[in-house]
């Protein structure tokens, strides 16, 4: 009977020892991948900082709470700092707990109401006061229930074997006093290579070249030996008459400007002997030429801007400009 009892108490104490280990062998510092919590403990260890380094290590966790109280119990040794519990899913604080190195007992314990299922976040954010490195020890009972899923979680990660505890930082450290702390060199693995082998790659085919041509040199006139390019003889100049009769075709008439696009030319002016009794509309201009139209085949007569607008009732509209007209007015 006592050989079976102390298989039994061996079997215990493995299963403690295995579910310890399990717990903590990830320790997430990331607070949207916490590390899943599966058992009712879990167990870290924060190392020291450098000499003058004032910064916290923190650890995140996830697990969930069933209606009731949650109990919560926090152990720690060597560590200062606080634990506080957050909702997963706006990260809502619940509560706070302090730990402090020096604290008698180390066992701090708090209770949580839930009213509903809810997921949880822990963190741990501590610093040791020394050189020595710190550890806790956190025991959940109640209500507490391991994590099933519902966020995003680390992945666990088992620690390599031989790795030194202080990997990650800086190969010289500071001790209390100030003395430098030499880390020994880690050990580099020489990469096989295999050999490349080589592959034939067809050739490419490159574009013809394409042909240019030589620029023209510029020849030196002044220079021995070679010809003179010869001059041109020069046109003779146009009697200012064929000048200005040339410029007079050219150059369209200010009535021909006159007339909007899409309009037909005006036909000329009838003279004024052959006109009806009546009132006329009479328009000279800067250029000698008189516009005499009975007021009964005119509609209206308008000045927009700087041009006389004369509607007939034909439809036909006329456009003078105001710096062309000498003299305007209704006669009979």
């Amino acid at each position: 009977m006592k050989f079976c009892k102390s298989i039994l108490v061996w079997v215990g104490v493995a299963f403690f020892l295995a579910a310890t280990a399990l717990t903590a062998l990830a320790q997430s510092s990331d607070q949207e991948l916490p590390t899943a919590v599966l058992s009712n403990e879990i167990s870290g260890r924060i190392m020291a900082l450098d000499l003058g380094d004032s910064r916290l290590t923190r650890h995140y966790y996830a697990f969930e709470a069933t209606p009731g109280d949650l109990i919560i119990t926090v152990n720690s040794r060597n560590l200062n700092g606080d634990v506080d519990i957050f909702t997963a899913v706006n990260f809502k604080p619940l509560t706070k707990i302090s730990i402090y190195a020096n604290t008698i007992p180390p066992d701090v314990t708090k209770d949580l109401y839930f009213r509903t299922r809810q997921i949880l976040i822990l963190r741990i954010e501590a610093r040791t006061p020394n050189d020595d490195p710190g550890t806790y020890h956190i025991t959940f009972g109640g209500t507490f229930q391991a994590f099933s899923g519902g966020i995003p979680v680390a992945e666990p990660a088992e620690e390599t074997a031989g790795a030194s505890p202080t990997s990650g930082r800086g190969n010289k450290r500071l001790s209390s006093v100030g003395a430098t702390i030499n880390e020994p060199p880690a050990e580099v693995k020489e990469e096989v290579k295999t050999p490349e082998v080589a592959t034939e790659t067809p050739p490419e085919e490159k574009p013809p070249p394409r042909k240019t041509t030589p620029a023209p040199r510029r020849t030196n006139p002044n220079r021995p030996g070679r010809s003179r390019p010869t001059r041109q003889p020069a046109r003779p100049k146009p009697a200012p008459a064929e000048t200005a009769k040339t410029k007079t075709a050219e150059q369209p008439s200010e009535e021909n400007k006159a007339v909007t696009e899409g309009e037909e030319k005006p036909p000329t002016e009838k003279p004024a002997t052959q006109e009806v009794g009546g009132t006329h509309l009479i328009i000279e201009r800067t250029d000698g030429t008189r516009i005499d139209r009975p007021m009964s085949t005119v509609r209206r007569v308008v000045v927009e801007g700087a041009a006389i607008v004369i509607v007939m009732k034909t439809g036909r509209i006329d456009r003078i400009p105001m710096s062309l007209v000498i003299r305007m007015a209704i006669e009979p």
